[in-house]
């Protein structure tokens, strides 16, 4: 036994010299790195390092007590509807005014009371409150934001129904019509006057929007029927529109002078007379020298005779003066054009037609400063005088034998009489 007990004692101490040897010897714990309680936060950030309850993010429960570790008790996740105020059957700790319906956010301490049957602030009654202090609650009051609205307020000319009967300024609608001055009618002694009232044909403003009759002006061509719209339902149609040639009686004086003939010849405009002034203008008459195109045919005088024409060879220099444009169409009317000169001995041909200055087919109308004949073509010859042809927009035709001088061209106004030479 004594052996025993020696035995053993030596081993005891041995064990315990040995541990205090390890403790020693340990490497020292560092609370960044280590997680005690294994809840996933290391020990430096964890409030309660050795119980694995408690850390940041956890979910705080009901028990008096930090469990996520944000220094508050109970706080969160009792507020089922967002409104700021926490569940009253959730936690009984919680400390403050508590929601008595937790699942509708209009419903919280404080809340405004409206009339449906709801007891929104929580104080335990349903729909009271004055909350625009004119002595009514919020169920008698109509518009309980307003204390100049309720059901004991006089009735004021302001388009509001102040004495919530239903009815709004009806002490103010001398006329009966539903609408008083102060809503708008503009003539409160005729009930057929009001705002919204179709506006008939009587020279009134009925709608009271500032305009009178436009409700009979459908084509909104300014003119209602009973201004004298013949048709208005078509807005091409009114008293005073210029007539055309579209089957309409454009100006409404009950006659369609699309189809008249002014001058009695047989033809309107619409069927083709160019002049219906003029009886002597009318479609297939008979062209004569008189400064009229009496065909129709958009040519006026468009016969040699008429412009003391002589022919030469394939020329035909016509010696009566007249505008470029006139030479050109009478020269198309006889079968040409106003002569095109392609050559140093083409332009001494024509050159020696005559002595006068005479039009030749050369023009820069279209494009200033771009030449071409009368069929389009661009100059392949000429024969500018000096200093020509100009840079001016008043001077876009050319003519040749300026001044006696001959084969010389230089460029003029159009609108200018000479006479023509034209080429078959």
């Amino acid at each position: 036994m004594i052996v025993a007990f020696l035995l053993l004692g030596c081993i005891e101490t041995q064990v315990s010299t040995t541990q205090e040897r390890e403790v020693e010897g340990s490497p020292e714990v560092n609370p960044l790195l280590n997680d005690a309680d294994h809840d996933g936060v290391v020990d430096a950030s964890d409030c309660k390092p050795h119980d694995g309850d408690f850390y940041p993010g956890a979910p705080e429960l009901c028990d008096d007590v930090d469990n996520d570790c944000d220094g508050k008790v109970d706080e969160d996740d009792y507020d089922y509807d967002d409104d700021g105020y926490n569940d009253a059957a959730a936690c009984y700790r919680l400390s403050g005014d508590w929601d008595c319906n937790d699942q509708n956010a209009k419903v919280f301490p404080g809340a405004r009371e409206t009339c449906d049957y709801i007891d929104e602030n929580c104080d335990g009654e349903l729909d009271n409150g004055d909350y625009d202090g004119d002595g009514e609650d919020v169920c008698l009051d109509c518009d309980d934001s307003e204390a100049f609205i309720n059901a004991s307020a006089p009735e004021a000319c302001d388009g509001i129904d102040n004495d919530c009967d239903g009815d709004i300024d009806e002490l103010w609608d001398f006329d009966g019509d539903g609408y008083s001055a102060c809503q708008g009618d503009c003539d409160d002694d005729d009930a057929e006057i009001a705002p919204g009232v179709r506006d008939p044909c009587d020279g009134e403003d009925n709608d009271c929007d500032g305009r009178v009759d436009e409700d009979n002006d459908v084509d909104a061509d300014g003119v209602p029927t009973c201004d004298g719209d013949c048709n208005d339902h078509e807005a091409a149609m009114f008293p005073g529109a210029d007539e055309i040639c579209d089957g309409l009686d454009n100006d409404c004086d009950a006659a369609n002078d699309e189809n008249g003939d002014a001058d009695g010849d047989g033809y309107s405009l619409c069927s083709g007379d160019c002049n219906d002034a003029s009886s002597s203008a009318r479609p297939g008459g008979s062209e004569v020298c008189d400064g009229v195109d009496n065909d129709c045919n958009g040519y006026t005088d468009e016969m040699p005779e008429c412009f003391s024409c002589t022919t030469s060879g394939s020329y035909q220099l016509c010696s009566s003066g007249t505008d470029w444009e006139t030479a050109a169409g009478a020269c198309e009317a006889f079968g040409g054009n106003l002569v095109t000169i392609s050559s140093s001995s083409e332009n001494d041909d024509v050159a020696n037609l005559g002595v006068r200055a005479t039009w030749i087919g050369a023009n820069d109308r279209d494009v200033e400063g771009d030449w071409v004949w009368t069929d389009g073509y661009s100059l392949g010859y000429d024969s500018w005088a000096s200093s020509y042809p100009t840079t001016s927009d008043s001077s876009d035709c050319a003519i040749t034998n300026n001044g006696g001088r001959r084969g010389s061209w230089i460029d003029t106004a159009c609108s200018s009489s000479y006479p023509f030479i034209c080429e078959y």
